[in-house]
């Protein structure tokens, strides 16, 4: 092995270290955790097998939380791609004063997630919160945002949306600015109109970009705790109880630590499950450009 060889590898060490520290051996002692029952009060741990994954799989809460899970995923991510893409078209044709908006509409995403959610849960406040001050202006009767199982889970959603959208405005953004303008020059030559040229140029050649977007926004979505703990607690019942949350609620208010690490072990199967298409693309288009090199 050549001296150069070795100096790679001795620089990349301090990195494989850390990720398996911080996440390969989580990860396995998650796996380990999830076949045990850990009783704190007597200090002792019983081998209890694939009993955890049954009750696990057999509770009607669980499910519930799942629901909630996929459905808060499947908006959250579906009007967060949507809406960055739009901004990021129209933010690409130019205007004036277009960093200072652009400054503006990346502000959100810069925010801790605790601060986020606890100004719109001020927003969202019954009394004093001003959509409900708004409603009133123009006389519709005001709204339990937060406390409504009918719209608990949805306020949640609109929260993510909002602070998460410009994430993908940014990585859209930055796609469209690395697409030749010779290509919609040449489009214009032959008559294409604008529609045309988003339909046959701009989506296709923005494919990888959206596939990564989906596959990283899928990826925190689900993991999403913050907001549900500092604006509902998982309420009211069980309107806004994710995963996560179930995790958390059975891991540090039950203690029930092996049953909550093997519903972590669910929840990344499915995780993988949902993320392996996006995988795909994301892997697919970086083959080909390397073969295209």
């Amino acid at each position: 092995m050549r001296k150069a060889e070795r100096l790679t590898y001795l620089f990349a060490l301090p990195a494989v270290v850390v990720f398996a520290l911080l996440t390969v051996y989580p990860l396995i002692y998650a796996i380990v955790t999830g076949f045990y029952k850990i009783d704190f009060i007597r200090a002792r741990t019983m081998f209890y097998g694939f009993q955890n994954y049954a009750e696990i799989l057999t509770d009607d809460t669980f499910w519930v939380a799942v629901k909630n899970t996929l459905l808060f995923v499947v908006l959250a991510v579906v009007f967060e791609t949507l809406l960055g893409t739009v901004f990021a078209l129209f933010f690409n044709s130019g205007f004036r004063f277009m960093k200072l908006y652009r400054t503006i509409v990346l502000m959100p995403m810069l925010l801790p997630p605790i601060t986020v959610a606890l100004t719109w849960k001020m927003m969202y406040d019954y009394n004093f919160g001003i959509f409900n001050f708004l409603l009133k202006t123009i006389g519709l009767s005001p709204v339990e945002w937060l406390s409504s199982t009918d719209w608990a889970l949805l306020s949640v959603v609109l929260t993510d949306i909002w602070q998460w959208t410009p994430f993908v405005f940014l990585v859209i953004l930055a796609s469209l600015q690395s697409i030749p303008l010779e290509i919609y020059e040449s489009a214009q030559v032959e008559g294409a109109s604008y529609v045309q040229s988003l339909r046959y140029i701009t989506l296709p050649l923005l494919r990888p970009a959206l596939a990564l977007v989906l596959l990283l926004r899928t990826i925190d979505t689900f993991r999403v705790f913050d907001k549900m703990y500092v604006l509902t607690g998982g309420g009211p019942g069980n309107a806004t109880e994710t995963i996560t949350y179930y995790i958390y609620r059975y891991g540090f208010r039950y203690f029930q630590t092996g049953y909550a690490a093997a519903a972590s072990i669910v929840m990344v199967i499915m995780v993988l499950v949902f993320s392996i298409p996006y995988i795909k693309q994301v892997i697919g288009t970086a083959d080909f450009q390397r073969n295209a090199n």
